[in-house]
């Protein structure tokens, strides 16, 4: 939105100022591209820190620049805390959410990623006719001190991993994503140029490619593009990223440009296209969660094209109406893709894929959220040249522009909706098996499975009982663990038997089970160190939290959770209480049956 201010400060064309946008976009990707190794060796909060301060520096760099450079500069810094923040929250909500919320949980994720650039026209178009373009860098270093001290506050470290940085992979990428990103914004300009930047750009990703597969430490573990299923969504991905930011620049060029708005007015415009693309976000992630890809995907496709396609017919005739209505239609097209396609590709990744699978991910959105702008506005303003050139006004040449950057768009949405077809189709045959038989051979509904199999009279330890109580109870029962609550019956922790194993092995060199225990327990020679340990509360020794599912959990979500912790049992909760237990031996016997039935 303050592109047309600083063209007009700085005397540079469009395509010039868009290297604000280009280069931004260059850089996030090249440090998209190293999140992999950075969220395996960084500790989080350190992570989300250091994007706030760099976020933090490039703003005030940007609110006192006094030449194009020194802005580009602002914009460079603003990037790498970009690249950062937009992979952290990803893996996050991998690490953290169960799968059958994850569609939902994506969905706000993806509000955030794609809210931001959508909804800037409009606060940009009101500092900028207020205040200047040099405000729109006051209101990211606002919430940037706020978001530093929400880190201290709310922040919490998960597992990292050994990691190595290969320096080659880096230049390779950088030096790649800036030759593609040149030629194509070049392509209609300076074809021998743009053809020699693409070159550079092929051989750059064949080298990088190639080593990914044969250095010890790659940049991005290229393992998850074997799989269709993930390679797919991907696509769609980019697609729609290339759609959602391509309006963001393309629509307050038109609107400024052929139908004379201020910016004030032209963001008040966009706020309604905004507000249908955050409402269909949240309504995709839903629907994702409840019914999986079909017909979502296909259908926001279908959105997108007739969109553009309104776009492209009123464009030239500057009717405001059809291009507002189109613009509606397209924005909430993408955010019925969006996320859905994300939570799509990412689900059907095994765990320990799930980092390279985000930085893939982000990574090819950042890239097309470079190629797309690049290439609508490049084509824009060549198509305005030209019809300048011929004598045509000033209005009717960036409508002119605008219309015919629309239909490359609506060509690359089409085959966006050719692959969402064939991506989704399959789903559509499993959803009306379900609807048909949603019970055979009784063989519950995947919600309701959990239920069945959980043991759901669990034994639990109060935390004020002492430890012998509890290994009376492991005995007794014969169990080799039990969730810990509180006075409310809250799970607060879980005590097994290697939590006593691990408290006592320094303490007792006969300790080497809880039988043996027992047995010393019973004995005149027991050590002093030892009776006063079996007398402490058990909330001294057990661990504190619990892992444990939800009771509307999926048995995908329990088998997760279960490998992924290297547990034999877990608690099942219910508005953090204790409802029942479910162990590896529960979800086999499950199995075993459910497929003997099958089979009959």
């Amino acid at each position: 939105m303050a592109l047309m201010s600083i063209m007009a400060e700085y005397s540079v064309d469009s395509v010039t100022a868009q290297w604000l946008v280009t280069g931004y976009m260059i850089v996030s990707t090249v440090v998209v591209s190293c999140m992999a190794f950075l969220y395996r060796r960084v500790k989080l909060r350190t992570l989300f820190l250091a994007a706030a301060i760099l976020s933090l520096g490039g703003s005030a760099i940007g609110l006192f620049a006094n030449s194009f450079a020194m802005l580009m500069v602002a914009r460079l810094v603003q990037a790498v805390g970009t690249g950062i923040f937009i992979p952290a929250m990803m893996n996050t909500i991998l690490a953290v959410i169960p799968k059958n919320r994850l569609g939902t949980f994506m969905s706000i994720g993806g509000c955030v990623i794609t809210f931001g650039p959508a909804f800037a026209p409009v606060v940009c178009g009101a500092l900028v006719t207020s205040f200047g373009w040099h405000s729109i860098f006051v209101l990211p270093a606002v919430v940037m001190v706020l978001l530093i001290g929400c880190c201290f506050a709310f922040v919490r470290n998960l597992e990292n991993y050994p990691a190595q940085l290969d320096i080659p992979s880096v230049a390779l990428s950088a030096v790649g994503l800036t030759a593609f990103v040149y030629g194509m914004a070049e392509i209609t300009a300076n074809v021998p140029l743009a053809v020699g930047a693409l070159a550079v750009a092929l051989a750059s990703i064949v080298g990088f490619a190639h080593r990914q597969f044969h250095c010890e430490s790659p940049l991005i573990e290229l393992v998850p593009m074997k799989n269709k299923r993930f390679v797919m969504p991907l696509l769609l991905v980019m697609m729609a990223m290339m759609t959602t930011f391509s309006m963001s620049v393309l629509l307050p060029l038109y609107f400024e440009g052929a139908l004379g708005m201020t910016a004030l007015f032209a963001g008040v415009v966009m706020l309604v296209p905004v507000l249908s693309n955050a409402g269909a976000t949240l309504f995709g992630g839903r629907f994702m969660d409840k019914r999986g890809e079909w017909p979502l995907l296909p259908a926001g496709f279908a959105c997108i094209v007739v969109g553009l396609a309104l776009m492209i017919a009123l464009g030239r005739t500057m009717v405001l109406p059809g291009v507002f209505a189109g613009a509606v239609v397209v924005y909430a097209g993408v955010g019925l893709v969006m996320s859905p396609s994300q939570t799509a590709g990412l689900k059907n990744l095994p765990p320990q894929q799930n980092p390279f699978g985000v930085t893939l991910m982000s990574t090819c959105l950042q890239i097309a959220a470079c190629i797309g702008p690049s290439l609508f506005v490049g084509v824009m303003s060549s198509v305005q040249a030209g019809e300048l050139a011929e004598g045509m006004s000033e209005s009717a040449a960036v409508a002119q522009g605008f219309s015919v950057a629309l239909v490359v768009a609506a060509v690359i949405a089409a085959v966006g909706l050719v692959v969402a077809f064939l991506f989704a189709r399959p789903g559509a045959r499993v959803l009306a098996m379900r609807e048909r038989k949603p019970e055979r051979k009784g063989v519950a509904p995947d919600d309701a499975v959990l239920a069945r199999i959980m043991e759901t009279d669990p034994y639990t330890l109060p935390s004020t009982a002492c430890v012998k109580e509890a290994i009376s109870l492991l005995m007794d029962r014969k169990v080799s663990g039990v969730p810990v609550v509180d006075g409310t019956g809250r799970a607060v922790g879980f005590l097994s038997d290697g939590d006593i194993m691990r408290y006592l092995a320094d303490h007792h060199p006969l300790v080497t089970g809880a039988y043996s225990v027992i047995a010393l327990a019973n004995q005149s020679t027991f050590d002093e160190r030892l009776r006063e340990l079996v007398s402490l509360p058990v909330g001294v020794i057990a661990t504190e939290g619990v892992v444990g599912v939800s009771a509307g959990s999926s048995l995908e979500d329990v088998c997760s959770l279960l490998a992924r912790h290297k547990l034999k049992k877990v608690p099942v909760l219910d508005d953090g209480r204790v409802v029942g237990t479910v162990n590896r031996s529960d979800v086999l016997r499950y199995a075993m049956g459910t497929l003997v039935e099958t089979c009959e």
